[in-house]
């Protein structure tokens, strides 16, 4: 019966990274009929490696797919904060017995490419999905049913809207008309390199940011230990063009002179042809109108330093789709109870990230302050300090 909630209703989706793919996928096995229009010439993420919380982890197996995800991904030992002059470790956070105990699902990471590999596998099986690439949303307007204007001049319509399409969602601006994503303050380069190509002294099976002053260093392991995940990201000493992506050398290593000298081996192993400026937006409201919905970082982009991007994309999709299976003859108010139910907790997300980035690239005094406080945490105090966002108690989960 459930698999008839769609009645092949159609619905549009103008994304296809993480959050369009797996939308797609969720709302084809109710029975709707699924466009998915992703701008690029194919369906693909550049990057690297993301990391998968516990709440994410739920959220995958709520939509079914841990099963296939689970053989790609890796499971660190700890998530540490490391001390970029000192190599001491600020706060480390296990991973293991205790921590499962208390959020009942594991902390893993995976490579980007092969998280949109499942999904865009699944999508390509279901015959009620159509993939569309090379296509550029540009905006939409409603009558009777929803209309998708195309950069290309075509017009699609549909029964239903829903915009994946990021950071600067073309789909938010006629939603919500609220301009352009706050200037770009930070600077990141990554990469994925072959585990062969690391000296074995530098290898790690944790997720470990080195912090200094304006700058911080990540790395861990992907698939299974065979690649390993390199992250850097600093401030911007002025103001950034969001198309200047080409980097240098010295455009990376500068930030990072006086860090450790293991930091050192490892930045220069990565890449500099591409950099990317990193950015968010303020929290608003306003995501679902009428059968037009928003997800991901069209509705909440947010910075890397709570590591929920992937997380809380995955998390809008199963709130959704439930929202749909309890309403499917409402649309406008499953897509109202959907926005209204994910508004607050997606906010403190965003919010937190911004803290956490003034946390992890501080100096001199503030340094020693977060070292004290850090170091006089209990496992079980840092546990608490993470209930909010991963744990599955009512009481001290933030909706």
């Amino acid at each position: 019966m459930e698999r008839n909630i769609g009645r092949h209703r159609k619905v549009l989706i103008a994304g296809g990274g993480i959050g369009g793919l797996a939308v797609g996928g969720a709302l084809a096995e109710l029975g709707f009929r699924v466009t998915i229009l992703e701008q690029a010439d194919d369906f693909r993420e550049v990057g690297a490696g993301i990391q998968i919380a516990p709440n994410g982890i739920r959220a995958l197996a709520a939509l079914g797919l841990m099963g296939r995800i689970r053989p790609f991904a890796w499971s660190p030992t700890a998530l540490v904060m490391r001390d970029a002059f000192t190599a001491t470790d600020i706060v480390r956070i296990p991973l293991g017995d205790g921590f499962l105990k208390r959020f009942d699902d594991p902390y893993m990471v995976i490579h980007r490419a092969d998280l949109l590999a499942v999904l865009l596998d699944a999508c390509k099986k279901n015959p009620l999905i159509q993939l569309e690439t090379g296509t550029r949303a540009i905006g939409f307007s409603e009558g009777t049913d929803v209309t998708l204007h195309l950069a290309d001049g075509r017009e699609l319509h549909g029964d239903i809207l829903i915009g994946a399409d990021g950071l600067r969602s073309a789909i938010r601006q006629s939603l919500i008309n609220d301009g352009a994503p706050l200037p770009p303050r930070y600077i990141v380069y990554r990469g994925v390199i072959p585990r062969t190509a690391l000296p074995d002294e530098l290898w790690s099976p944790d997720v470990i940011m080195w912090t200094g002053p304006d700058a911080d260093f990540v790395h861990y392991p992907l698939r299974t230990g065979e690649l390993f995940n390199l992250v850097a990201t600093f401030k911007a000493g002025k103001e950034l063009n969001p198309e200047d992506i080409a980097g240098t050398r010295d455009d990376l290593m500068t930030p990072y002179a006086n860090f450790r000298p293991e930091v050192q081996r490892m930045l220069a192993l990565l890449t500099t042809e591409r950099r990317w400026m990193v950015t968010d937006r303020d929290p608003v409201s306003g995501w679902a109108r009428g059968s037009v919905a928003l997800i991901g970082d069209a509705a909440h982009p947010m910075l890397q330093y709570m590591a929920q991007g992937a997380s809380q994309a995955l998390e809008d999709v199963v709130r959704l789709v439930s929202a749909v299976r309890a309403e499917p003859d409402d649309i406008p108010s499953a897509f109202a109870a959907y926005a209204a139910s994910r508004y607050y907790r997606t906010a403190r997300v965003q919010f937190s990230a911004r803290q956490m980035i003034e946390l992890c690239q501080v100096s001199g005094l503030m340094a020693g302050l977060r070292a004290r406080y850090f170091g006089n945490r209990t496992e079980q105090q840092l546990h608490d300090g993470l209930a909010w966002l991963y744990s599955t108690r009512p009481h001290e989960t933030f909706q």
